[in-house]
C-alpha cells in the first residue's frame, strides 16, 4: 500500500466533539502531524510517539504567507519519507473552515504523487451557533476571517471596497487571535457601523469550563481579552438603519418610488430631474472651491442620490438597474487603465494620455455610444456655452486655462459682462447666441474627428 495523507479536523477543542472518522484515522495512522499543539483537548496525543508538530515553523516564518507553504512542504516530505502507510495531518476545528494550509497540502501531495483525502469534522461555527443560539442559514450570516479586515486596514487610504460586509446581515468574524487584530477589526467595522454597535465576543466556544461570551460595544472591542479561539459576532443593523452602506441608499430610493412612497419622488422622471443633476454637480463644485470637506461629503451624497433616482426610474421601466451603472463604469476603468490592471507600461501622464486615446479610438470604431453621437466635438450638448467655448478654443490653441492675473481677470470679466448686458438689452439669450457662434466656428460635422479635450485628462 502506497503512502496516503488523511487531513482531519480535531474539532473546536472538546475531544468529545471529534468525529468517529477523525478518531479512527488518528488511531490507525503511522504518523500524525499536528499543525500546532496550541489547541485544547490534545492530552491523548501529547505523549504519543507517532505525533510531531509544526510549531517550530511558526517561530521561523516571517508571515503566514511564508508559514503555510512551509507546513505543506513538511507534511509531504514526511509522507514521502514514510514510504508506506497513512499520514494524518491534523488541524484544529474543521479542515475547510479557516484552514489556509489545507489546500496547499492537497496541492503539494498531488504534485508528489500521493493520495490525499480530507475528512469532515465539527467546526468552530457549529459550536458558536449553539452557544449564541443562532441559525447561520436562516439569519443569512456572513463569515469573515479577521485577517482580511486587517489587510484592508493596512491598505488604507487605498483600501476602499475591500471590506465586503452588508451591515444589514449579521457577521461572524473568526480568528481574532490578538489585541492587535481586534483593533484592526474595530477600525474596519467603524466604516460601516456606529461606535456603539453591540457586539458579542466568543472565546473558546464549545470547550467546557473555558467558554466565555462577552457583550460589549464596537469602540470597546480592542479592550477585550482574546485568544487564538476568539470570534466576534456582529448583529445586523435594522433594514434602514445601515446608513453608511450604499445598499441602504438604494433601498431607501426604492421605497420612496414604490406604491405608498413619497408622492413627489414617485412623480419624477429622467426629464424632470435633468436640471437637478446639473444643480447638484455645481453644488459639489462650490464645496470644492470653498475647501469645505464636510460640505463636500454632503453635496456628493446629494449627487449620488440623483444617480440612484435615475437608476430606480430606469429599473421601473425595465431599461437598466443600478448594478448596470456600477458595471459600466467599473469595466470602463479597467479597460482604460491597462497600465494599472494589465501589462501595458505607462510611466508618465503623457504616456497614459497616448494609451487612453488609442483605447478610446478603438471603442469608437467598435461601437460609438449614443452620447458620443449626440455630442458636439466630444463635448456634451447641454454643457454651458461659455464653458464649451473655453474648452474648444483652449484645445484649438493648445493652451491650459490657468492664468490668474487679477488685473487681466478683472478686465476680461468686465468685457464678458458687457457682452451679456448687450445681449440682454437686445432681448437675446446670451447662451443661445454664444452656442450659435460656436456652431459657425466649429461645424458639427467635424466632431467625429476630434477628441474630447475634457475627457482626455480625466482617465475615464
Amino acid at each position: 500500500m502506497a503512502t496516503s495523507i488523511l487531513i482531519v479536523g480535531l474539532g473546536p477543542g472538546d475531544p468529545l466533539l471529534r468525529t468517529l472518522s477523525a478518531q479512527r484515522a488518528l488511531d490507525d495512522a503511522r504518523l500524525i502531524i499536528l499543525r500546532t499543539r496550541i489547541h485544547p483537548g490534545l492530552s491523548d496525543l501529547s505523549g504519543d510517539p507517532r505525533v510531531i508538530d509544526c510549531d517550530d515553523l511558526y517561530a521561523d516564518a516571517s508571515s503566514f504567507d511564508a508559514l503555510y507553504p512551509a507546513i505543506a512542504a513538511r507534511v509531504v516530505a514526511e509522507a514521502t519519507a514514510l514510504a508506506i502507510g497513512v499520514v494524518v495531518y491534523a488541524v484544529p476545528g474543521h479542515p475547510r473552515f479557516g484552514e489556509r494550509s489545507v489546500p496547499l497540502v492537497e496541492a503539494a501531495a498531488i504534485s508528489a504523487g500521493l493520495c490525499v483525502e480530507v475528512l469532515p469534522s465539527v467546526s468552530a461555527l457549529d459550536v458558536i451557533a449553539t452557544t449564541l443560539q443562532i441559525d447561520p442559514l436562516v439569519d443569512e450570516m456572513q463569515s469573515l476571517d479577521a485577517l482580511s479586515l486587517t489587510a484592508a486596514i493596512e491598505a488604507e487610504p487605498f483600501g476602499g471596497g475591500l471590506i465586503g460586509i452588508d451591515p444589514r446581515r449579521p457577521v461572524l468574524i473568526s480568528q481574532v487571535y490578538s489585541s492587535t487584530v481586534a483593533a484592526s477589526v474595530k477600525i474596519a467595522l467603524t466604516r460601516l457601523y456606529p461606535d456603539d454597535q453591540p457586539l458579542r465576543v466568543i472565546r473558546s466556544a464549545g470547550i467546557p469550563a473555558e467558554e466565555r461570551v462577552i457583550d460589549c460595544q464596537l469602540y470597546e472591542l480592542d479592550r477585550q481579552a482574546v485568544n487564538h479561539l476568539t470570534s466576534v459576532w456582529v448583529p445586523a443593523l435594522p433594514s434602514l438603519g445601515a446608513c453608511r452602506s450604499h445598499q441602504t441608499l438604494q433601498q431607501i430610493v426604492a421605497y420612496l418610488r414604490a406604491p405608498g412612497g413619497c408622492p413627489w419622488d414617485r412623480a419624477q422622471t429622467h426629464q424632470s430631474l435633468r436640471l437637478a443633476v446639473i444643480e447638484e454637480a455645481y453644488e459639489v463644485v462650490d464645496a470644492v472651491d470653498e475647501d469645505d470637506s464636510q460640505q463636500l461629503a454632503e453635496e456628493l451624497g446629494d449627487l449620488l442620490l440623483q444617480v440612484s433616482l435615475h437608476a430606480q426610474i430606469a429599473e421601473e421601466s425595465g431599461t437598466f438597474v443600478l448594478e448596470d451603472v456600477y458595471e459600466q463604469i467599473s469595466r470602463k476603468l479597467l479597460r482604460r487603465h491597462p497600465h494599472v490592471f494589465g501589462d501595458v507600461t505607462a510611466e508618465t501622464p503623457d504616456d497614459v494620455k497616448v494609451t487612453w486615446e488609442a483605447i478610446k479610438a478603438e471603442e469608437r470604431a467598435a461601437k460609438p455610444s449614443r452620447a458620443e453621437q449626440l455630442a458636439a466635438h466630444g463635448l456634451p450638448r447641454s454643457m454651458p456655452a461659455l464653458q464649451r467655448a473655453a474648452s474648444l478654443l483652449g484645445e484649438q490653441r493648445k493652451t491650459t486655462l490657468r492664468h490668474t492675473d487679477p488685473v487681466q481677470m478683472a478686465t476680461i470679466g468686465d468685457r464678458i459682462l458687457a457682452a451679456v448686458e448687450a445681449a440682454v438689452d437686445c432681448n437675446i439669450d446670451p447662451d443661445r447666441a454664444l452656442n450659435a457662434a460656436l456652431s459657425r466656428r466649429f461645424p458639427i460635422e467635424a466632431a467625429s474627428q476630434r477628441v474630447n479635450p475634457k475627457e482626455s485628462t480625466t482617465g475615464v
